[in-house]
This record gives C-alpha cells, structure tokens and sequence, in this order.
C-alpha cells in the first residue's frame, strides 16, 4: 500500500484533492509581508488569486513547506507502514524538495521498512496537478510503487507549460526584467511568450498585443503536439 502526496503548487482544488484521495502539503502565503497563512488550508487557491486581481499594486510572497510540514504528514503514514510517493514543485522554484527529502532522511532510519519517494516533477501549477492524477490513475490500475514512480518520471520529461502575460508588473517585481525595460514594454504593448520546461523558464518569443501573443501560445501548442 502506498500514498501519493503533493505540494501546494499542484493547483489542485480541496475537492480535486480528496476525489483522488491525495493528500497536499501546502506552501504559506503573505498578501502584507507580515502575517502568512497556509495556501488552502487557510486561504483558498481562488481567493489568492482574486486577491491578485483586486490589489494590482500589492505584490504577495509565498513560502516553501517546512521539514515539519513534511514530517507532520509523512510521520503519520510512516508509522502505519504506508510507503510514500511525493511528487514536488520543480526545484528550480522551490525548495519544497528539499524539505520532503529532509523530512524522508529523517524517517528513513526510524521507519526503514518503509518507501519513500520524493520526485521532482520538474514542472509546477496545472501541469504538475496532471502528473498527479497520471500517478493516482496508474495506482488505480494495480501499479505497484515501483511501477508508478518509473511512470511519473518517465512521462514528466514530456511536460510543457506555454503561456503569456497579461502585463510586466509582476516580472519587474520579481526582478525578471529590469524596471525601464517593463515600462517600455508595457508602453508598447509587448507581451513575452514563456516556455517552461525541464525544470526552467525560457523566452519564447514577443509579440503586440494581448489577443496576438494567446494565438501564438496556441499555435506554439498545436506545433509542439
């Protein structure tokens, strides 16, 4: 018997979640720099996000999952003898990793009977909500622990995530993009086309326009397909 647990970036809903019986570590989130609140627990996926769109000027900050979170989760199912499959955010966004492998380590000697997997899913948001539900389905048909982790990292070098952006608010304050290069940007109506892949995020092109740069994201899926 094993579990499959995820982290807060899966995008998955609570129902999503518990339909799949799938437990989720979530990250913490500060929307004043000051307090935090556990993502779906405390505040839900679509209120943060609505919170975005409301507060343009306000620019929240997100936190990885604490080794405790992970103990606090993984212990348990240790301790019944349930093995473990933990698919995490991409480790070139988080340390949501490292806190799983820490928390992993930390089992291992007191529980050694017990598997424990944490894969780096090499992907975040929707995508890695889907490979989630490819392991949930895989365990489903019979798979064994085995089976599903070869599985998942077999299939997660295949993801693709392509999208653009509404405006560059967001990359210069994340210091993606320096502040005169956003303002002549946005005064242009230049939009980027994003790839990301491989656990990285690439430029994949510019375009005018709103509605131009979503036609390209799109004739850049169907090309890839």
């Amino acid at each position: 018997m094993y579990k499959i647990i995820t982290d807060g970036s899966c995008d998955l809903s609570t129902e999503r979640a518990q339909e799949l019986d799938v437990l989720v570590v979530p990250f913490y989130v500060s929307t004043d720099g000051i307090n935090h609140q556990k993502e779906i627990v405390e505040l839900g996926i679509r209120d943060f996000y609505q919170f975005m769109i409301d507060n343009p000027k306000v620019f929240p900050k997100t936190s990885m999952p604490s080794i405790q979170d992970y103990l606090d989760v993984f212990g348990p199912l240790a301790k019944d003898g349930i093995d473990i499959i933990c698919i995490c955010i991409t480790t070139k966004f988080s340390g949501s990793y490292n806190s799983a492998m820490n928390a992993k380590n930390m089992l291992t000697d007191e529980f050694p009977d017990v598997k424990i997997e944490v894969i780096d899913a090499t992907v975040n948001t929707v995508l890695q909500g889907m490979l989630v539900e490819e392991a949930v389905a895989y365990k489903q048909m019979g798979a064994t622990f085995e089976e599903t982790v070869a599985y998942i990292n077999k299939i997660k070098i295949s993801g693709r995530i392509f999208f653009t952006i509404g405006g560059m608010d967001y990359l210069v304050h994340g210091g993606r993009v320096g502040k005169l290069s956003g303002i002549a940007a946005g005064a242009l109506g230049i939009k980027p086309l994003i790839l990301l892949k491989e656990g990285e995020i690439f430029n994949n092109g510019l375009t005018r326009g709103r509605k131009k740069s979503k036609q390209k994201i799109v004739e850049q899926i169907i090309n890839i397909s």
